[in-house]
């Protein structure tokens, strides 16, 4: 059984049913759910500090309402930030990372499915992941 699992949320329809097979794990599991969230800074071309802090503000609630999910079906959850700005690096890249400083031994994430040009254009968060992760990867679909 999985001792350690990260779920790599971004509050989007996509990362829905990542969310909910997360809990389900962490649950079965009895261990602690790492939850983090990428603030993409970098992408944000033309921020301004009041958009970057805006930016931040919505990431923090977004962490802030999972947590209080995982309180409300039994699991702790621990919160992360994180953000594209620093070192420049991908949100995969941040992801990985994490879950390596971590010890992650279970990466859950969301997939939008896209393909051809806009998975082009667009990049792959999840392919980034599950190419460069050093754990086991959990790519949940809707």
């Amino acid at each position: 059984m999985f001792q350690k699992i990260i779920l790599a949320a971004d509050g989007s329809a996509a990362s829905e049913p990542a969310v909910q097979q997360a809990f389900q794990l962490a649950r079965a599991a009895g261990c602690r759910l790492h939850v983090l969230t990428v603030v993409d800074i970098f992408g944000a071309y033309f921020a301004t500090p009041e958009s970057i802090k805006l930016l931040l503000e919505e990431g923090g609630k977004l962490l802030l309402n999972l947590q209080e999910q995982g309180a409300e079906l039994g699991v702790p959850v621990e919160t992360h930030l994180l953000e594209t700005d620093v070192g420049d690096k991908r949100i995969s890249e941040l992801i990985v990372a994490e879950a390596d400083h971590l010890g992650a031994d279970l990466i859950v994430l969301g997939s939008h499915g896209w393909r051809g040009v806009r998975q082009w254009i667009m990049g792959s968060v999840a392919a980034g992941v599950c190419q460069s992760a050093h754990c086991s990867v959990l790519v949940a679909r809707d």
